[in-house]
């Protein structure tokens, strides 16, 4: 059906945005609840809206979805975790040829976080407006956008919710003119209670607060000849006593084989820059399938897990950030040995705008920073292609 989009003029995310619309736009993560499904524990989310102020069709915008990975583990997208269907206003076509009115794009965004991103290409053109509906202004019968499913894969607690970390929200909701909402997004209703008991739904108390905090930037395991190398990245690391480094082999349990206790490199290093660890294992052998999960010990003894990860023999394709972006974003990867690779950055109309890398790469880790100041703000594509294995994530330029 996507041939038949020529037969409609199309308007490309304006070039800039000048012009705000009336209101407030208010997001609401609501209907949380653990479903059964063919021998599979999931959990349910609806995301919904309302409008304060005004009468407005919604032409595109981005719900991001922060979830404790001791329940979902992490890079949800990544790892096919996720299912988003859209719903209510945003579910509708255009009758004669039944031609979806809006289209659905995620990406992982952080280890813990995702973003779902919705979008019309028949922003602005007034022949067809007569096709959409009017968010709600009623904030007890709130729009519905978007029913999210993600498989459960662990035991824990926590919340899904909008992070208030994401930079930029005020301008990530946009009307059918390409217009912001005056009094920007609010998100004080964008989050749901994750149960842990996933037999009678009951609320069970949270574990022990932990002391110490970190972020987890990467986690990479590597064949090196006949060794195995782990690598791992933090940040901001604050009362962390030192790393717990667990093998998985063939698929069974995640045994401990290094710990601070023992190897003095594993000690936390402490500080508010990125830090890097690495673990080579030597016990292992070719004909096994090996994964390698990191924990973080804090002062008190709790453990913040990242992982597992598979051990990989020719690339990483790591997210870009920060998403959105102004001006610039990184674009982090690493490779294992002699590779091509292709990185170009595209606008919607499929122009490409930024040759980032081309050709033939050594194994190593690279970061290369990408400065959009000439551009315009709106959303471009990310498209990476390292021997001939193609990928690509959604950036959203906001100035």
């Amino acid at each position: 059906m996507k041939k038949l989009l020529v037969i409609f003029t199309m308007l490309v995310i304006a070039t800039s945005f000048a012009f705000a619309a009336v209101g407030t736009m208010h997001l609401i993560y609501t209907n949380g609840q653990i479903v059964e499904d063919n021998g599979n524990t999931y959990y349910d989310f609806d995301v919904k809206a309302w409008l304060s102020e005004g009468t407005e069709v919604l032409g595109a915008g981005m719900a991001y979805v922060e979830y404790p990975i001791s329940i979902f583990g992490d890079i949800a997208i990544t790892n096919n975790i996720v299912t988003v269907t859209k719903t209510g206003i945003l579910a509708g076509t255009i009758p004669e040829v039944t031609i979806e009115l809006y289209d659905i794009f995620t990406n992982d965004t952080f280890m813990d976080c995702y973003a779902i991103t919705f979008d019309s290409p028949y922003m602005g053109n007034p022949d067809l407006k007569e096709n959409f509906s009017n968010i709600s202004i009623d904030p007890l019968m709130p729009s519905d956008l978007l029913h999210v499913r993600m498989l459960i894969s662990g035991v824990g607690y926590g919340n899904v919710l909008f992070p208030s970390y994401i930079p930029g929200i005020d301008n990530l909701y946009f009307t059918y003119e390409s217009e912001t909402f005056d009094g920007g997004l609010n998100i004080s209703a964008a989050m749901e209670v994750v149960f842990e008991d996933t037999t009678d739904t009951t609320i069970v108390d949270p574990p022990l607060e932990p002391v110490g905090s970190l972020e987890f930037k990467s986690l990479v395991a590597a064949w090196k000849r006949t060794i195995i190398e782990v690598k791992w990245s933090t940040k901001d690391e604050v009362d962390i006593e030192g790393y717990v480094v667990k093998r998985s082999v063939n698929g069974g349990e995640a045994v401990e084989v290094a710990s601070y206790l023992t190897d003095p490199s594993l000690i936390a290093q402490a500080g508010i820059s990125v830090l890097k660890y690495n673990y080579i294992d030597a016990n292992v052998m070719a004909v096994n399938a090996y994964s390698y999960t990191i924990e973080a010990i804090d002062i008190v003894g709790y453990a913040f897990v990242y992982g597992p990860v598979e051990v990989v023999t020719d690339a990483v394709v790591e997210s870009s950030y920060p998403n959105p972006f102004n001006p610039s974003f990184v674009v982090p990867f690493e490779l294992f040995s002699t590779q091509n690779v292709d990185i170009k950055l595209y606008d919607m109309s499929g122009r490409a705008v930024r040759n980032i890398a081309v050709g033939n790469h050594s194994a190593g880790h690279y970061e290369y920073r990408v400065d959009c100041n000439d551009l315009s703000s709106g959303v471009y594509i990310l498209r990476t292609v390292i021997n001939d294995n193609p990928s690509s994530q959604k950036m959203l330029l906001v100035k």
